[in-house]
């Protein structure tokens, strides 16, 4: 049965969830028990990060609820329209790319060797867990989800503000 080996499959995705999470603890404890780094640069771009992560990380909670008819009493990930607006119009997982910018971010900060270590599995896990949502958003928006994903990348957040300001008529330099 078709169904039930997906449903398995999306299982031993969601197994990477708690990795994804540890990984991702264990470098924010590591923040606050390391020094920070030597590099000042890196630091001051490893701050920028962080704070980007904060607003990719929280904006879509405000999205889904305002777009993604979510219903009464449900958490906002169970939307039963797809967002294709505001964050979403620039790219198609935003708290995922968050997950990557606060892991590069933490990474940046400390400049230690396990944070990296860390960083590397956060990352990994991360992306492993978007492509398993990619197939499950496929699934539950079909041929609309196909033709968003046409449009919009999934996490790279320069091709999309490159598509977005083209798709809005905006004069960008060649």
């Amino acid at each position: 049965m078709p169904d039930e080996r997906s449903g398995r499959r999306t299982t031993c995705w969601m197994a990477l969830y708690p990795l994804l999470g540890i990984a991702l603890a264990a470098q924010l404890a590591l923040l606050f028990l390391l020094p920070i780094g030597r590099i000042a640069w890196l630091t001051l771009i490893g701050w920028i990060l962080f704070a980007l992560s904060a607003g990719l990380g929280w904006v879509p909670i405000l999205e889904f609820r305002r777009r993604g008819r979510v219903p009464k009493g449900k958490s906002y990930i169970h939307t039963t329209e797809l967002v294709t607006s505001g964050l979403y119009a620039i790219v198609r997982h935003p708290q995922f790319l968050a997950w990557d910018f606060l892991a590069v971010a933490v990474m940046c900060i400390t400049q230690h060797w396990s944070v990296i270590v860390a960083g590397a599995v956060t990352i990994a896990a991360n992306h492993v867990s978007m492509i398993a949502a990619e197939r499950d958003l496929a699934k539950k928006f079909g041929d609309a989800y196909r033709e968003y994903a046409k449009r919009v990348p999934q996490w790279n957040l320069l091709i999309g503000l490159w598509r977005w300001a083209r798709r809005r008529g905006t004069t960008v330099p060649r």
